[in-house]
């Protein structure tokens, strides 16, 4: 594949980027939870892989050429890389130590069996080239799956334990993102590779170079969006310290408060919408706004569907989410589940029940130095 001047720019800027998000990963590297060596060393490859290709005007022997190239090792240890990224990511206690690092072994031994090769020619060429393109499809396929069972794993048994639970809620999100655009960049590697796109060229070829780029770019450019993963949760709670620094070191982030700075809301040190989703943020939201009392029917029409749900339904509905609410703010503010809602009565109908979020969990602060 020979590439043209449009090429170049797309693939160096995508090289430069893969840059810029490491070195701002190293920065964070010692206290980012999102950040260990095996992200660094796919994203530093990356940027390799990507400078090379910038600067060769034929890369047709990418994935195709049967000798030892440093290129081609670094794509065969981007596949275990990944795995062991999430592997570390998802149980926290797992020391990087160096029976991790035996799942590199093969991409060092195979390597060694290239060299032989190249040197010796023990195998027919084209015996070589159905060897190669068992053993890395076999490879390949073996890490993807392997990676699939641990992310279903991951999903489906959740440790129950309360701060693993947090780590849990946190990480899930970048876990799956992660897992499906790096799966898909291997699966479309394979399909490069096993149906040697590079040589048939055409509109397949520049199809695979296309969902590369947008493969590569998307995952980027959710690291370059998702603060928590760039900088890691510690520093970015001290850049917003920082920035706030009209709030006293007592004041910042009460720690059994609700923190009402403008119109921004927050729990602990992050937004309310980080711990609600759906219903139950919508029905907190209206009680938020509201200091005084408000008829708990009053929240009925966030709980109605369109197909016009009977009222029973949506009274345990409602229900349902408001205990929801009153549990998860109680632990999360680490008070008594009663003292969350304030109830009482309507004075001239006492069959209407009114209900308040407790004032006292409430902390109102107005500054414009604060960013949302």
């Amino acid at each position: 594949m020979t590439l043209s001047l449009g090429n170049d720019i797309i693939i160096f800027f995508v090289g430069a980027l893969h840059l810029i998000v490491g070195f701002v990963l190293l920065l964070s590297f010692r206290s980012n939870k999102y950040v260990n060596i095996f992200l660094i060393f796919i994203i530093l490859s990356g940027a390799i892989r990507s400078f090379y290709a910038g600067f060769r005007s034929d890369i047709t022997d990418t994935y195709t050429g049967l000798d030892f190239s440093w290129i081609r090792f670094l794509l065969i240890l981007t596949v275990p890389s990944a795995y062991l990224y999430l592997k570390t990511l998802i149980d926290p206690k797992l020391k990087i130590s160096r029976n991790l690092f035996i799942h590199l072994l093969f991409p060092v031994l195979w390597s060694v069996l290239v060299v032989v090769q190249t040197s010796y020619g023990f195998i027919s060429e084209t015996n070589w080239v159905s060897v190669r393109r068992f053993f890395i499809l076999g490879y390949v396929i073996f890490y993807l799956l392997r990676t699939a069972f641990m992310v279903k794993e991951f999903y489906s048994n959740p440790d129950e334990d309360l701060k693993k639970d947090k780590y849990f809620k946190n990480i899930r999100n970048w876990v799956f993102t992660f897992f499906v655009f790096t799966s898909l960049l291997n699966l479309r590697a394979l399909i490069h590779f096993v149906f040697s796109l590079e040589d048939s060229g055409g509109l397949f070829e520049n199809l695979s170079s296309v969902f590369k780029l947008v493969f590569v770019f998307f995952i980027l450019f959710k690291i370059l969006t998702s603060p928590e993963v760039l900088f890691g949760e510690s520093k970015l709670k001290r850049m917003f310290d920082e920035d706030s620094n009209d709030l006293s070191e007592s004041e910042s982030f009460v720690e059994n408060k609700i923190l009402k700075i403008n119109t921004n809301l927050y729990l602990k040190d992050k937004p309310i919408e980080d711990y609600f989703t759906g219903k139950k943020l919508e029905c907190l939201l209206i009680l938020l706004e509201n200091n005084e009392f408000i008829g708990v029917n009053s929240l009925n029409h966030v709980f109605e569907s369109e197909y016009k749900a009977s009222s029973p339904t949506v009274k345990k509905r409602r229900e349902t989410n408001l205990n929801e609410i009153r549990l998860l703010l109680s632990f999360r503010l680490n008070v008594p589940k009663d003292s969350v809602f304030i109830e009482s009565r309507e004075e001239i109908d006492k069959r209407i029940k009114l209900i308040k979020i407790n004032p006292d969990l409430i902390w109102i602060k107005a500054t414009t130095n604060l960013k949302a």
